[in-house]
């Protein structure tokens, strides 16, 4: 028994950090726009997708893919701030949502068109069984640990200590204050939504040969655990988001193997209700954003 309680929370953590990998970018958005982007998700299939694409039709390696997948959520996010959320920044709260769902029903439309609706095989990706610690798991799963934990590392250092992070705190904590000693709110905004879909479509990347399967809807759960997690953790703490992502990913797995698979979709909707009833600015907010 102890045993298999230890393989799901070992399970757990390795989903966790790909749900800490896309929830960060939504964090980062959310702590400067103060608005969420549901179309969050969709770039996260974006990036998958675009990955699968540059395998199946340029026939370049996995690795030079996800350089692929970058460049592509790059260009669809410099669309989407220049003509989205820049002009949305200063709107009421409901304009934004309205225009992110608009984006994300577009982005589902855009590629059920270019690649079908049907689910596609991802085959890219290291698949090799490595023991680390006695735990064994393919190299996907190592290198999305990896990678997730270095881009935490780099978010903090950067948003701490670089003039352009401590601009990116100083407008999510007073707009109109960065306006009068005049930073670039524009800009800031601009960095701070390119930098966090960038995120969600690298999570995509490194997820899709551990998925296998993709489809044009993939994005839609990854949106709301992602503003779940969000939520949970609080604005203002990253490594915050990493930790509630993993007891997310740990809870998933505890109730899919104990309880039954029908139940692990709700289980982030319950802690939502939960934190948002016992503690409504979340688990690790701090008093200053970022």
């Amino acid at each position: 028994m102890l045993t298999l309680v230890a393989e799901q929370i070992v399970n757990g953590v390795f989903v966790g950090m790909g749900y800490a990998l896309a929830a960060v970018g939504l964090t980062l958005i959310f702590g400067v726009l103060r608005a969420i982007n549901f179309a969050h998700g969709d770039f996260y299939m974006l990036g998958a997708f675009a990955a699968w694409a540059a395998m199946t039709y340029l026939g370049i390696p996995y690795g030079a893919s996800i350089l692929a997948a970058l460049a592509v959520g790059l260009a669809a996010a410099l669309i989407m701030s220049r003509f989205i959320a820049e002009p949305l920044a200063e709107a009421p709260f409901q304009n934004a949502v309205l225009a992110t769902l608009g984006v994300s029903l577009t982005l589902q439309a855009a590629v059920t068109l270019l690649a079908g609706g049907t689910f596609k095989e991802f085959t890219g990706g290291w698949m090799d069984v490595v023991d680390i610690w006695g735990i064994r798991a393919v190299e996907q799963r190592w290198l999305l640990i990896g990678v997730t934990i270095a881009v935490f590392v780099a978010l903090e250092l950067v948003v701490r200590y670089s003039r352009a992070g401590k601009a990116m705190r100083a407008v999510a904590q007073n707009r109109e204050a960065c306006r009068v000693v005049g930073i670039d709110i524009q800009r800031v905004t601009r960095t701070a939504f390119v930098l966090g879909i960038s995120l969600a479509v690298l999570s995509g990347a490194l997820l899709g040969p551990i998925l296998v399967s993709i489809y044009p809807a993939m994005g839609e759960g990854i949106t709301f655990k992602a503003f779940a997690i969000t939520v949970i953790a609080g604005v203002g703490n990253v490594w915050g988001v990493m930790l509630s992502a993993l007891l997310l990913g740990i809870a998933e797995t505890l109730v899919s193997g104990f309880i039954g698979t029908t139940f692990r979709e709700a289980v982030g909707f319950v802690a939502l209700i939960a934190v948002l009833m016992w503690k409504p600015l979340g688990l690790f907010a701090v008093r200053a954003r970022y």
